[in-house]
This record gives C-alpha cells, sequence and structure tokens, in this order.
C-alpha cells in the first residue's frame, strides 16, 4: 500500500470515529473491529485488510499499541473473509423478481376537492363512555 493509499485510510478512519464520538488514537479493539466491520460491505476483504494495517501503523508510529493483532479484531477479519469467500453459496433473502412484483401499486390520489378533512381521531373511541347514573 501506497504512502498515499496509507495516509488516505488512516484519515478516513479518523473521522469514521468522530463522527461516532469515539477516538481513533489509541483506537480501543473494539472501534477497528467495528470499523472493518462497517467496511465489508463497502470494500473487499484485501482492502479492509490494508485498511486496518495502515491503522496499525499509524498506532506504531505514535508509540501506542497496535489494536490490529488483537483476538476481536483477528476474528472479525477472519469472519469477513470467510462472509466474501462463500457469497456466491448464499442465495438471498428475497429473489428481485419476487421484490417487484410484490410492490402494490400506488392508489390514485383524489383531488384535493373530493377529500374528506381529517381530524385528530381517525377511527372510533376505543372505550364508550358510559351514561351517567340519573
Amino acid at each position: 500500500m501506497s504512502t498515499k493509499n496509507r495516509e488516505k485510510a488512516w484519515s478516513e478512519f479518523v473521522s469514521w470515529c468522530r463522527v461516532r464520538g469515539l477516538k481513533a488514537l489509541p483506537a480501543h479493539p473494539w472501534t477497528l473491529a467495528a470499523y472493518a466491520r462497517w467496511c465489508e460491505p463497502r470494500h473487499k476483504y484485501a482492502h479492509i485488510v490494508a485498511r486496518v494495517r495502515a491503522i496499525a501503523r499509524a498506532h506504531l508510529l505514535a508509540c501506542t499499541a497496535a489494536p490490529d493483532r488483537h483476538p476481536t479484531v483477528t476474528r472479525t477479519l477472519r469472519t469477513i473473509e470467510i462472509r466474501q469467500r462463500t457469497r456466491s453459496q448464499r442465495a438471498a433473502l428475497f429473489a428481485d423478481d419476487i421484490a417487484v412484483a410484490a410492490k402494490a401499486p400506488a392508489k390514485p390520489k383524489l383531488p384535493a376537492a373530493t377529500r374528506r378533512p381529517r381530524g385528530l381521531r381517525q377511527g372510533p373511541r376505543l372505550v364508550s363512555r358510559r351514561p351517567s347514573p340519573s
């Protein structure tokens, strides 16, 4: 990974942490694992590993412990790798044609003159009032 890419990966991690109110340096291993999970749908496994290594390098340059060797981070990266490797073997939850067919056609809107004015209550009261004893 080039120096420019490492700096870009580090700055993106810092901004990701800032948005979520997390510390980028020193980063907790959970933070790095959560960042890797956030990157999963956006990047390939090799790119995620390169980003994690760039973050670890920034920690080492700042003389702090690198969180990339923590069991939480290594387990997360292993899970991401397995998921990407077996992606073609998993079925989608919904087929695209089923999802499109399931959409109901939109109801035509009535002109403003024929619509009834809406009140505060859309339906009847759940409990009716009892007549007062006379």
